[in-house]
Formats: C-alpha cells, sequence, structure tokens
C-alpha cells in the first residue's frame, strides 16, 4: 500500500474532552437558549475522523474489513443506551404524553430505532401540514441516523477502495474523501438556500462533516505547526465552538456554508492536539474529569433532550429555570452513567465464539422489545380509530348535521385527542395531494374509477383537498368519479403566488382539467382568512378559462381559519373555552366575497356551508360532538363526512343538469 500518512490508533483523551464541550453546548442551547449550537456537527467530524482511523488499523492489521464485525462492533456500543433511551420514551410518552401527540411518536420511535429518523422528520419539516407539529421526546435521534448511514457509507468506501486500489489504498481514500467534500458541500450550500429544513436532515448535506474529519485523519501526520501557533489553533477552535450558536442562527443557516465554523472549530482542536504544547486546549480537554464527561457524552445526549421535553409537557414551561436546567443536566448525567454501567457495559464484554451470529441475536433481543410495544401502542390506537370511525354521522355523532337537529347529548367528541391530529383526507395521506417542493401536476382518482356517470375534478390547495371526505362520502351513492388534483399551499389563481412552483403549477393546471374532461371543478370561490376581503382576480381568471372550455365550477366559500391550533387548545384548554373559538363574523363576514364581484362567470355555481360549520355566532372546535379540524383551518377527515348530506342536495343536481346539456 502507499505511503500517505495516517494517524495511528491511539487514545487522544482531548477528543473526549471535545465531545465533553459538544455534548454540554447542545444541552445548554437547547435547555435555555432554545436554538441549536452547532455541537452536533462537531460531533460528524469527529465521527469521520475516528471511525476512518478505525477503518484504517483494520486494514493495516487484517488487509480487510469485515462487514459484520465492523457494523456489530458499533452497534453493540450504540444500541443497548439508544434503544433503552427509546424504551423509555413510549412508556412515559403514554402516561404523559399528550394524546394528540401519540402517533408522531409512535413514527418517529420506528424511525428512530431503523435509523431514519432524519428522513422522517426532513420530510416533517417541508410538509404543508406537519411542519407546525410539537417536537417529539426523541427528534434529537436526527443525528444518530445520520451516523448510522455515515457507518454504512463509509464502509463502502474502504471495500472499494481495497477492491480496486489496493497498491494506492490511501491515497485512494484522499482523493474520495475530498471528492465526496467537495460535492456534498456545494450541494449542502445549494439545498441550504433553497430548502434550509429539508436540508437540516438530509444526509447528503452531511457527508461533507464525516469527510472532513477523514480527511484530517488521513493527512493530520503531515500537519506540523510551532508550539505557540498549534496552542493558539486549539484555543481559538474551542473559542469558535463556544460561540458559534450565539453569534449565528445555526437553526435557520445550517448547515450550509456557515457550519464551517464548528467543523473548523473541531479540526483546529484535533490539529492542536496532535502538536501538543504543553499549553495548549488539550491540557483542558485532556484533564480526568473532562475525559470520564466525554465518556458519558453519547449517553448525556440522549437523556437530555428527553427530560427537556416531558419537563416542559408536565410543568408547561417553555424555558426552565437555572436550577431547573441544571437539575435536568444532572439527571442526564446520571442516567447515562446508570445505563452505561448496568447494560452498556456487560453487552460490551460478552465475548462470542460465533461472533456474528452470536451478537446479531442479542442486537435483536435489545431491538425486539422497541418495536414490539411500539407496535402494540399502534395497534391499540387503531383500534380506537376503527370504532370511533363507525360512530361518525350517528345520531350522537351527526358532526355538521347538527345544525339540523336539536338537544343532541354531549358525549367525548371524536376523534379523540390521540387522533384527532391525524384525521385527514386520503389525499392528505396517501401522496397524492402534490408536495410543495413539486411544481407538476398529480393526478389520482377515487370513488367510482370504472363505469362511472359524472367525473369531479377536485382542484386547488389544501383547502380544496379536505372537501374530499366529503364527495368521496356521496360517490359511495351515486356513480362519481373523483379526480383529485390538488398541490400543498396553492390556490387556483393566475396571480403570483408565495411559492414558485405554485406558479408553475397554476400554469399547467387549466391544460390537465381540459385532459381530465370533468362535469364539474370543485374549488373554492374565495379565501376566508382573516386580511382576504375580496375574492382575488386569478381565481375569476381561471374560471373563465374553465368556461372558455365549457366546464362547469361548484364553487364553495372558504372554510373559516382559527388563530389556535384545535388539537393543542383541546387537549390545553377544553371544548368550550373560548381560547378555542373564534367570532364567526371575523372570518366568514354575513357578506359573502364572491356577492361583491360584479361580473361574475356564468359556470361558477356558488354554495356557502358556513352554518353547518359555524351553526351560530362562534366558529367552535367540535360541532355535533366531531372535531371540525385537525389544525388551525382544515377539516377533518371524520367531519367532512358529515359534510356529505348536505352537499350532495347541491352538487348531484347540477351534476344531472350539466349531463343534459
Amino acid at each position: 500500500m502507499d505511503s500517505v500518512q495516517t494517524t495511528p490508533k491511539k487514545f487522544r483523551p482531548e477528543i473526549e474532552g471535545l465531545r465533553a464541550v459538544a455534548a454540554l453546548l447542545v444541552a445548554v442551547y437547547h435547555i435555555w437558549l432554545n436554538k441549536v449550537s452547532g455541537g452536533v456537527d462537531v460531533f460528524f467530524v469527529v465521527s469521520g475522523f475516528l471511525i476512518t482511523t478505525s477503518l484504517l488499523s483494520r486494514v493495516r492489521r487484517n488487509g480487510k474489513i469485515n462487514f459484520f464485525d465492523f457494523i456489530f462492533g458499533l452497534l453493540k456500543r450504540l444500541m443497548p443506551s439508544a434503544f433503552f433511551v427509546l424504551l423509555t420514551v413510549i412508556v412515559l410518552s403514554f402516561f404523559f404524553l399528550d394524546q394528540n401527540r401519540w402517533l408522531q411518536t409512535i413514527r418517529e420511535v420506528f424511525a428512530s430505532a431503523l435509523y431514519f429518523e432524519n428522513w422522517q422528520l426532513a420530510i416533517s419539516s417541508t410538509d404543508y401540514l406537519d411542519q407546525y407539529n410539537a417536537k417529539s421526546p426523541i427528534q434529537h435521534f436526527w443525528a444518530m441516523s445520520i451516523q448510522g448511514q455515515f457507518y454504512i457509507i463509509w464502509f463502502l468506501i474502504f471495500a472499494t477502495a481495497l477492491l480496486f486500489f489496493k497498491k494506492q489504498f490511501r491515497r485512494a481514500l484522499l482523493i474520495i474523501f475530498s471528492v465526496l467534500f467537495a460535492v456534498s458541500f456545494i450541494y449542502s450550500i445549494y439545498l441550504t438556500s433553497v430548502n434550509q429544513p429539508f436540508a437540516y436532515f438530509d444526509t447528503r448535506t452531511r457527508v461533507w462533516e464525516f469527510a472532513f474529519g477523514a480527511i484530517l485523519c488521513l493527512t493530520i501526520n503531515n500537519i506540523k505547526l510551532p508550539p505557540v501557533v498549534a496552542a493558539a489553533f486549539g484555543w481559538i477552535g474551542l473559542l469558535m465552538l463556544i460561540l458559534c450558536g450565539l453569534l449565528l442562527n445555526v437553526s435557520s443557516a445550517f448547515p450550509g456554508y456557515v457550519a464551517l465554523i464548528p467543523t473548523l472549530a473541531a479540526v483546529f482542536i484535533l490539529v492542536s492536539g496532535e502538536n501538543q504544547s504543553g499549553y495548549g486546549v488539550e491540557k483542558f480537554l485532556g484533564q480526568r474529569f473532562m475525559v470520564k464527561l466525554g465518556g458519558f457524552s453519547y449517553g448525556f445526549y440522549l437523556w437530555h433532550w428527553v427530560i427537556l421535553v416531558f419537563y416542559k409537557e408536565l410543568f408547561k414551561a417553555d424555558t426552565p429555570s437555572l436550577t431547573d436546567g441544571l437539575a435536568i443536566m444532572l439527571f442526564s448525567l446520571l442516567l447515562s452513567w446508570l445505563v452505561t454501567a448496568v447494560i452498556e457495559k456487560p453487552i460490551r464484554k460478552i465475548k462470542f465464539s460465533n461472533q456474528s451470529w452470536q451478537m446479531a441475536g442479542v442486537l435483536l433481543i435489545i431491538l425486539l422489545p422497541v418495536l414490539l410495544v411500539n407496535t402494540a401502542w399502534q395497534q391499540y390506537l387503531l383500534q380506537h380509530e376503527k370504532q370511533a370511525d363507525i360512530l361518525i354521522g350517528s345520531e350522537s355523532y351527526p358532526g355538521a348535521q347538527a345544525a339540523n337537529k336539536d338537544n343532541i347529548p354531549v358525549k367525548p367528541y371524536l376523534p379523540d385527542d390521540a387522533a384527532v391530529a391525524t384525521d385527514k383526507a386520503k389525499p392528505f395521506l396517501d401522496g397524492c395531494q402534490q408536495a410543495i417542493k413539486y411544481q407538476t401536476v398529480k393526478i389520482c382518482e377515487y370513488g367510482v374509477t370504472e363505469n362511472y356517470e359524472y367525473t369531479v375534478a377536485l382542484v386547488g390547495g389544501s383547502h380544496s383537498t379536505h372537501w374530499f371526505s366529503t364527495l368521496e362520502e356521496i360517490s359511495k351513492k351515486y356513480p362519481i368519479r373523483i379526480v383529485n388534483m390538488t398541490k400543498s399551499g396553492c390556490r387556483l389563481t393566475t396571480e403570483k403566488f408565495n411559492y414558485a412552483l405554485c406558479d408553475e403549477w397554476n400554469e399547467k393546471i387549466i391544460d390537465k382539467i381540459a385532459d381530465v374532461q370533468p362535469d364539474i371543478v370543485f374549488a373554492p370561490a374565495e379565501i376566508s382568512h382573516f386580511n382576504v376581503k375580496e375574492v382575488p382576480e386569478g381565481y375569476l381568471k381561471q374560471f373563465e378559462k374553465l368556461n372558455a372550455l365549457g366546464i362547469h365550477v361548484f364553487g364553495v366559500r372558504d372554510t373559516p381559519y382559527f388563530k389556535i391550533d384545535i388539537p393543542d387548545c383541546l387537549v390545553n384548554y377544553g371544548r368550550d373555552s373560548e381560547k378555542c373559538t373564534v367570532a364567526k363574523n371575523l372570518v366568514v363576514p354575513e357578506e359573502t366575497d364572491w356577492s361583491k364581484v360584479e361580473k361574475k362567470p356564468t359556470n361558477v355555481h356558488y354554495y356557502d356551508y358556513t352554518d353547518y360549520i359555524c351553526p351560530d355566532d362562534l366558529c367552535r372546535p367540535v360541532i355535533g360532538n366531531v372535531v371540525a379540524y385537525f389544525d388551525k383551518n382544515h377539516m377533518t377527515d371524520s367531519f367532512g363526512r358529515t359534510l356529505a348530506p348536505t352537499v350532495e342536495k347541491d352538487l348531484i343536481p347540477l351534476l344531472e343538469d350539466v349531463k343534459k346539456e
């Protein structure tokens, strides 16, 4: 193999101290500042440095790398603590977490256990409906997931380099890691500029940080610095790391070029430690107590967020006091020590005769309790949802039909707190509503898709989509094909929108509707948002384009907007609280915006169902014992179904008339 020098595998006490500082910074920023510190980026650089060192040592010693030995060796260290934390979170969430957050937590436990939590959060962060979800007790597992994926990537790189470039092995690695660094860094800058929430959790935008550590591992022996310079580098690096989160808005700027600051800080400290001066930062970081803290940094990181989330949940506090915050940190450290001593160390010490299979068995035993308990919890919720589904629309749960009934007995509302946030119309859940990041028109068919008599195209944004449940319920009685053509965050308009991709989508939508040849387009004819007082001109232009094609529009008045998230309000204040209501005249004034339009498109048939959604002077979260909204402004699937008898009386005669034309 070639002579590119690498650092030999040896204990570097200052690295343990660096881990301790990074973990403490993460906790301090989370607890008191509600910000991100950049400490996780340090973990990524250090991981890249150490894993590269470890793999090189294996190649030097054995001439090859055994995948199972490598992966199981890592998992044996990482899984016991992580999975004990996950199991603890499941139990605590069941007893102490608001039920409206249960399903989100269940999804994220599965994602964390299977090491794709970062992708789960990436999708949620850019989902038009899910982006405002409360932070889960295990959201911090996104970093663990990226690390797990990184281990697989690094093994594949080493295996490939050994297979094709054995004689120039280390040189090939240096080239590969340099290319990875450049490509990932450029991609990180690009994606952060166009979609930062997604970029933050994207594995591809983080690879350069691991590659940075790997490049340093391969070149650090060639970096020779005078003692004074080495010491200065180390202390500057530590100062950069501490101040990074204070001076920069890490949460909204990372992981683009700004992430160079904490990663360079880590590199400065590692280089300084390699060129020890006697008065450099390595003396402080290598102190015995710092090394001890570094040994517990992994468990400390896992526990601190869990304890913080449940502290906020139980005490309804946004920011802990100084004493409470210190107590959270000390308790996290104590739990890390206990789990390490009682669970992690004994498993590490187990010796196996047939290591791969026996170790796989041990790891499976660690994994199974989390998956089984989480699955049981999920099934418990699904069973409750099925029972509730049967009751929706009954005499006790009339929903919107309460406007036509008297003396409805008060019953526990449905969907219950655990299910309401996910009680959404099908296109929200099955991906048929086009995501906000795409401009193409996605078309899905529902209802009666063969031998149908009528076609209704549901077109627009999410305030069109939530009417799907109503149409689907009607299609159970009539031969109606429902064609869903909706996109998150986009209304049917020619006016320039908040998102450029909406403009592109709107330019294509009329032609796509023409291809479908619907009898009727179902869409909101106005906007009920607090600041909108008239029908947008762009709406009317799109309606006229449809008119030119001979297509009728079933135009509904937009549904009211609340100022507070309904599921959270129900949990925190109850169904009758004034905080959970909004005055009807503020969001749906008596005079409709449509009535103000002087020249109405002749193909638009306007319908107002506000009195079924807000039966009196207030818009309430629960109507006829059915929760009307799953967030601030979107109807639940359950409530939408209860509107079907009313909408049916208008829709079917119109469809019949259109067919006669």
